[in-house]
């Protein structure tokens, strides 16, 4: 095994556990540098235990969703509010907009990297955002059929 340097540790540490790129200089060859239960996951070769999903979430995003989560029935109080979108970084709301496209530009615009804000939509939620939904099926996608489809 391979043991990270003092300068990957440091990228690591600004990227708040997330993926970094590297390149090999020999070769031009593109990498990524991630945590070895991520890739896993990933990879789909193990599944995250329940209580641990949301570790495979950014830091400084699971705290946004979580102050997103904490003020979302009083961003719904407002009927002006519904349906917009509301941006945080960490434990500060960035602003309200139309669209989360607005609001991701002026995040990125303020200096933040993707990975350290989270853009939500004010909305009623059943489940807080850093918990995992099921996948909706489509009877494209999924058949109980295994013969080949029709030449159309």
């Amino acid at each position: 095994m391979i043991e990270l340097t003092p300068e990957q540790r440091q990228a690591l540490d600004r990227q708040h556990g997330g993926p970094i790129r590297v390149i090999d200089p020999a070769t031009q060859g593109a990498y990524v540098l991630m945590r070895a239960d991520v890739y896993e996951w990933l990879a789909g070769t193990v599944a995250p235990p329940p209580e641990e999903e949301s570790s495979l979430i950014p830091p400084l995003v699971l705290q946004s969703q979580k102050a997103f989560w904490r003020d979302l029935p009083e961003l719904l109080k407002s009927r002006r509010n519904r349906g917009k979108w509301v941006a945080y970084h960490g434990d500060e709301q960035l602003g309200i907009a139309r669209t989360s496209t607005e609001l991701c530009q002026r995040c990125l615009g303020r200096g933040l990297l993707r990975g350290q804000f989270y853009v939500g939509k004010i909305e009623e939620e059943e489940t807080p955002p850093w918990e995992p939904t099921p996948l909706e099926e489509s009877l494209y996608e999924f058949t109980d059929d295994p013969s080949p489809p029709p030449d159309l």
